[in-house]
């Protein structure tokens, strides 16, 4: 997106979960005054919620958010240093116009981004994105006030208000009783502080892994097997019933298990899933975006429950849970999503505590219910996104690739034969696009993966 000469937006990443860029290449502050000037407009003087991961660049960007929201007359609820998934349920429990989380998840410490939350404590809907880049390409900004009557506040009490609500979700009395040993990996980030307190009040042995928000990452960001390497030594070493792995902005989980270490982050959400779908009605509904493990299905059918795809982004996978009134729902990349936690996205706590609760209920070990579930073939792959790239020709050789698959277009190219699926879409995080595939065999998917190559190459 191009506003002017001196304004260029081009090598920023819009979309349904906010605006990221480069700090200095991109999202600098003339860029990040920008789209602060235009949330401040959306906002009429109500209270706003700030919240930010532990990257450098987040306080001098909380400031310029501030002075924005101040000449507006906006009060702010300052929150420091927390999850994304607490500065949502803050604006809810807050009652507050809206809120911003400044963090860019799961990119490297050079990039930055703002997630826009709305007063119902949802990410930006797509009218909502539109109406904010509206008032951005027109210039068409609130005036700064002479006499606003703002003030900053600390929202620190709602914290607990927070943790509290996920507490309420699970049995508090027989997870206290197993005094499970508990390793949590917070890579420096928003969850250093917050996610060791809840597992303290769940009555856990914590043991702190990479939880000193020092301004750096010390692992990469995003909390893949791979890069959970060095922290897998460190959680055998520590003898823990579980573990836990969470990305910068803790909205999303990965697990440890004594005897496999590391896992998919794909597990995470079948196993919140199985404790809630125990306790509801048969024919419930669940929402999963469409690069999500069919794992989900499966525990669906063992208690008659529901399975609805979505298009992937949390905003999306929530406005069809609520359009479906679904009991649980989430994302593959290790985001739970509880509609009964005011948080209501992608929520480390949310599942870190209905995890927990399915391995004191059950009387199980994580590696017990892990061994439960089927195996699974599934490989994330992207490619970069050169300008002028065409998808739809690129989409054009998936269908002729795979031409006995049904077919979905609702977000990318989804396709899926009997025994396997595949999805191909730009990412909205990163100028890369994804090719996720998914198989009941190893030796399905490696077929697959040779016809996804082929795809990619020709």
């Amino acid at each position: 997106m191009r506003i002017s000469k001196e304004y260029d937006l081009s090598n920023l990443m819009i979309s349904i979960s906010g605006v990221r860029g480069k700090i200095a290449n991109g999202f600098g502050l003339s860029e990040a005054l920008l789209f602060a000037r235009s949330f401040a407009t959306m906002m009429k003087q109500g209270t706003v919620v700030i919240g930010r991961d532990s990257r450098p660049s987040g306080p001098y960007l909380e400031h310029l958010l501030t002075a924005a929201l101040l000449a507006n007359g906006s009060s702010i609820l300052s929150l420091g240093l927390v999850p994304t998934p607490t500065t949502k349920a803050v604006v809810k429990l807050a009652k507050a116009r809206g809120g911003i989380m400044i963090s860019a998840s799961h990119n490297p410490m050079e990039w930055n981004a703002f997630k826009f939350i709305s007063k119902e404590g949802f990410f930006f809907n797509t009218k909502e994105n539109e109406t904010l880049l509206e008032y951005l390409k027109g210039f068409q900004f609130a005036p700064e006030m002479i006499h606003p009557k703002a003030t900053v506040g600390s929202g620190v009490e709602y914290i607990d208000a927070h943790i509290k609500s996920v507490l309420a979700r699970v049995n508090l009395t027989k997870i206290k009783k197993k005094k499970f040993k508990v390793f949590v990996d917070a890579v420096g980030g928003a969850g250093s502080f917050v996610i060791p307190q809840f597992l303290r009040a769940l009555g856990c042995v914590v043991i702190e892994h990479n939880c000193k928000p020092d301004g750096t990452f010390p692992r990469p960001p995003e909390p893949t097997p791979a890069a959970l390497k060095s922290s897998e030594k460190a959680f055998f070493k520590s003898k823990a019933d579980i573990g836990f792995a969470l990305d910068p902005d803790a909205d999303r989980l990965v697990l440890f298990t004594p005897k496999l270490g590391a896992i998919s982050e794909e597990l995470t959400l079948p196993l919140a899933l199985r404790n809630i779908l125990s306790a509801s009605k048969k024919g419930s509904k669940v929402v999963v975006n469409l690069s999500t493990s069919f794992l989900n299905e499966h525990v669906a059918s063992l208690y008659g429950a529901k399975v609805i795809r979505s298009k992937v982004g949390e905003a999306n996978v929530v406005e069809e849970m609520l359009a479906e009134k679904a009991v649980f729902g989430g994302e593959g990349n290790g985001g739970v999503i509880d509609p009964k936690i005011p948080s209501f996205g992608r929520d480390t706590l949310s599942g870190i505590g209905h995890i927990l609760n399915l391995m004191a209920e059950e009387n199980k070990t994580i590696d017990a219910l892990v061994s439960e579930l089927p195996s699974i073939h599934m490989e994330k792959q992207s490619f970069p996104l050169p300008k002028g790239f065409s998808l739809e020709i690129l989409y054009e050789k998936f269908l002729n690739g795979f031409p006995k698959a049904k077919i979905s277009k609702k977000d990318g190219l989804w396709l899926s034969e009997e025994d396997r699926w595949i999805h191909i879409r730009p990412s909205n995080t990163e100028p890369i696009f994804r090719v996720i595939a998914e198989a009941k065999s190893n030796e399905d998917l490696q077929q697959t993966l040779k016809r996804v190559k082929s795809c990619v190459e020709s």
